[in-house]
């Protein structure tokens, strides 16, 4: 084990914890104390901070059309 690899604070950031994994030096995001980590793992908490900004400041997904499908367009 790397001397600066030693355990870290978990942090708060929007609303999501942070958690540092020392033994695989990454970053991982929960969405609360009772959902699991994410899959996905950062190398700093600001690359975490960051992915999770993006994540909620990203445009609501709104459907292509009826039943899901893209709208055609009318021919004049």
């Amino acid at each position: 084990m790397l001397a600066n690899d030693g355990p870290r604070p978990s942090e708060e950031h929007r609303g999501y914890e942070l958690l540092y994994a020392a033994g695989e030096r990454s970053w991982y995001i929960k969405a609360d104390a009772d959902a699991p980590r994410s899959t996905q793992s950062y190398r700093s908490a600001f690359g975490a901070r960051r992915a999770i900004d993006a994540m909620l400041d990203a445009p609501p997904v709104t459907p292509a059309g009826k039943n899901g499908k893209k709208a055609k367009k009318q021919r004049a």
